[in-house]
């Protein structure tokens, strides 16, 4: 027999309900809280090879045992946990174009995750499903909503947990309520039957405006419940597809109000959009305690709430993981918070929305900008804090074994595991190893190697209990880059830039790992071939010469708040200026691109080194943290400062770098932190030069005894073109970083775990910079 703690706490409980185990239903929550305690953990707990009457039996001597323990610290273990999932594929009564694909695959994604891989148990029967095709699931109707909402309110208690998600399109229309809202705007999602249109008092039938969900929340709140809602929708969009992305398989989630059938003159005259989330949700999360309606006050629960991007931006589905040759369309908001989760689900909100940023920033993805808000400091699901290890046991089924974990714990097809006898045992203990053969969202088939100096184990050699733990990360450098579509009147244009591109991909000495791909296929930098009469603003002044923009994997083209593209101008008649510029571009870009894909190998906690930046503004000379789960707006004359830690027994270099809109990288700082010691110095003013998401960075590199102060100077190069603001041999993470120097393989692997191995981390901080507005 070989069970769960969670399963024996399930078996147990019905025993006492049926009267035949004599123990308080609170006192089996709290041997959850126990494991939690001891460090070992709900999903690590194993009973192997032991009896019913051998459970029930030391269950009945540890609940004698923990009975003086108050009912208050078990109250938080007897919580129930709910789901709502409201998933919007099929609008019949919109246009054709509004059906979507990646709402359905969210919801299974979810349901899988809650149901099997989460932290906190969530029972099937208390997981709401509203989407049509799927197997338990309802139409997602305004009035079915509506009703779910209003019963889950009646039923959850004080201290519940209540997960929200909702994945469809979004939109604005002419606000209902004159003066509800600041830009004259409300925000909706759009559940199945919505309608178009009718006239300002009775808006878009059936859309779920943005104070109807705020009430919603409200409602189970005043009954006691912590809600995290995630909405995986956009409203608006404001910047030009200027290279196509393949239509067929990106898709935004965003319907215009052209499509809903409501007048432009209606939406010019009701305001602009702001950048922002819903504002009524946004009111909620920070609204005051509710007011006790019997004799006893019910302490109103807590809120976080999520949105895939502010009301200016759009957000995609597509098939992700990307490059997956099996890839299903999924939300990208929704796949990078499951896959961020499945990671480390030791996380706090804050942590949780930092790690979502710095992931799309080595995806090369400025927009859309998530918001997080409301309760970010609390555990994710409210889970207690446990040291958690990327490890899970071995399912041995005939002659396959296979574990669950899968692409969403970064579990890709050639990883390795060590195989250890037992969850507590260290990587020194190690029999061998596995290798990931195939991997699903969250399964993997695995096989025993050679590797690292042991022979490969057969199967029946796999002592029975044993785990897998991770022993090697990746990080794949490869930049994707999609080559200019053809466009009338340019065609000796675009052959020139793909003569060229086929010359320098070609180039043995090139100092860049590039795959060349086609206009509309997934790409990570996306190559248009524009006017500067096409882009430039309006009253501007612009020449008809062609020159090849470097766009990011959206293929938009924004020139707001001042902030340009890189571009190379294209002279016919010197091609070989036109290679060098493209290949100096490639270079910097590469550099920049891998670096920010770093951050996916970092194996330090926060609790080792605490590295913070701090915001000086000039205006009025505060000091503001830069919050990693932010993107805050930056002007010039702004400072940044950086306060630092090592909390570790370790030495610890730490080494500043600023990655411009540009792609230039500016070295700040190199630094060696002894155990204990402090940074707290003033790093870079803003100047005026260049504007557009820019990021701070703190490389982190464990250092051996008597060594050099890691200097990571050698990466440091200029912006591309116009140039804007200058502002080891171990085997590691050292490693890792001059890879990215000298333009490595395919892929840069730091092996876990071993004494000889550098451990290192790349902290990612995002601001957007935009001119002062006096």
């Amino acid at each position: 027999m070989n069970l769960t703690l969670l399963q024996v706490l399930n078996f147990v409980t019905a025993l006492v309900k049926a009267g035949i185990l004599g123990c308080d239903l609170y006192e089996i929550r709290i041997l959850a809280a126990l494991s939690a305690d001891l460090k070992v953990g709900a999903a690590a707990w194993e009973l192997r090879n032991m009896s019913w009457k051998r459970i029930i039996s030391i269950v009945r001597l540890l609940c004698t045992t923990l009975a003086i323990i108050s009912l208050e610290s078990a109250a938080a273990f007897a919580r129930t946990n709910y789901a709502v999932v409201v998933a919007a594929t099929s609008y019949p009564n919109l246009p054709p174009k509004s059906s979507l694909v990646g709402p359905n695959n969210d919801a299974a994604l979810i349901r899988d995750y809650l149901t099997k891989n989460s932290p906190v148990p969530f029972a099937p029967e208390n997981i709401t499903l509203l989407a049509d095709n799927m197997e338990g699931g309802s139409t997602p109707t305004h009035a079915a909503i509506q009703q779910t909402f209003a019963k889950l309110a009646r039923k959850v208690v004080e201290g519940d947990f209540v997960y929200l998600h909702f994945s469809g399109h979004g939109s604005q229309q002419p606000e209902m309520k004159v003066g509800n809202e600041t830009d004259g705007l409300d925000e909706i999602f759009l559940p199945a039957d919505t309608g178009q249109w009718k006239n300002r008092a009775a808006g878009v039938p059936n859309a779920l405006v943005d104070d109807e969900i705020g009430a919603s929340l409200d409602a189970l709140r005043n009954a006691g419940a912590f809600v995290w809602f995630v909405i995986d929708a956009c409203n608006s969009g404001t910047a030009t597809r200027a290279a196509p992305v393949g239509e067929d398989t990106v898709t935004e989630r965003k319907l215009d109000p052209a499509d809903l059938g409501i007048p432009a003159a209606e939406m010019t005259t009701a305001g602009v959009a702001t950048a922002r989330g819903m504002d009524n949700l946004r009111e909620s999360a920070i609204d005051a305690a509710a007011v006790p309606t019997g004799a006893t006050a019910i302490k109103k629960g807590g809120l976080v709430s999520f949105y895939a991007a502010q009301t200016i931006e759009t957000t995609p589905e597509m098939p992700l993981p990307k490059g997956a040759a099996s890839a299903q369309k999924f939300g990208l908001f929704t796949f990078t918070i499951f896959s961020k989760l499945a990671e480390n689900p030791n996380m706090t909100y804050r942590q949780l929305g930092a790690a979502i940023l710095q992931q799309y920033g080595a995806d090369g993805r400025s927009r859309p900008t998530p918001l997080f808000e409301g309760d970010l400091d609390a555990r994710v699901f409210g889970m207690e804090k446990l040291d958690t290890v990327m490890q899970w046991p071995i399912e041995m089924k005939e002659n396959s074994a296979s574990i669950q974990a899968g692409i969403l714990h970064r579990l890709a097809p050639g990883t390795k595991l060590a195989i250890l006898p037992s969850p507590a045992s260290e990587l020194s203990e190690t029999l061998g190893y596995m290798e990931v053969r195939s991997a699903k969202n969250l399964s993997s088939q695995v096989a025993p190697i050679a590797f690292d100096g042991k022979s490969a184990l057969k199967l029946a050699e796999v002592p029975a209990g044993a785990y897998l733990r991770l022993s090697e990360l990746a990080v794949d450098f490869k930049l994707k880059v999609s080559r200019p579509a053809a466009l009338p009147g340019l065609e000796y244009e675009v052959r020139l830039v793909n003569s060229a591109l086929d010359r320098l991909v070609g180039n043995t000495d090139k100092r860049f790992n590039v795959a060349l791909v086609e206009p509309a296929q997934e790409a990570d930098i996306r190559l248009a071939i524009l006017r500067e009469s096409e882009v430039a603003r309006d009253n501007a002044p612009a020449s008809d010469r062609p020159a090849l923009f470097f766009l990011p994997t959206s293929g938009e083209l924004s020139i707001s708040d001042n902030s340009r593209p890189p571009l190379v101008v294209i002279d016919a008649a010197a091609p070989d200026k036109l290679s060098k510029g493209l290949e100096d571009n490639l270079v910097k870009i590469f550099r920049a691109t891998s670096l920010s894909r770093l951050a996916a190998a970092s194996d330090y906690r926060p609790e080792e080194v605490s590295v913070e930046f701090q915001i000086k503004r000039e205006a009025d000379g505060r000091l503001e943290p830069l919050d990693g789960a932010a993107v805050p707006v930056v002007n010039p004359g702004d400072q940044v400062h950086i306060l630092a830690k090592n909390n570790s027994s370790k030495l610890v270099d730490i080494n500043i770098l600023y990655v411009g809109s540009d792609y230039s990288i500016t070295h700040i700082s190199a630094q060696r932190l002894v155990s204990g010691a402090k940074i707290e110095e003033a790093l870079l003013a803003f100047s005026d030069s260049s504007f557009g998401m820019e990021r701070m960075i703190a490389v982190l590199t464990e250092a051996p005894a008597l060594s050099e102060i890691e200097d990571l100077k050698f990466l440091e190069q200029g912006g591309v073109p116009p140039v804007t603001r200058s502002a080891g041999s171990t085997p590691g993470f050292s490693q890792m970083l001059s890879d990215i120097g000298m333009a490595p393989a395919t892929r840069s692997a730091m092996k876990l775990g071993t004494k000889d191995a550098t451990k290192g981390g790349v902290l990612i901080f995002p601001v957007e910079t935009i001119p002062r507005r006096n």
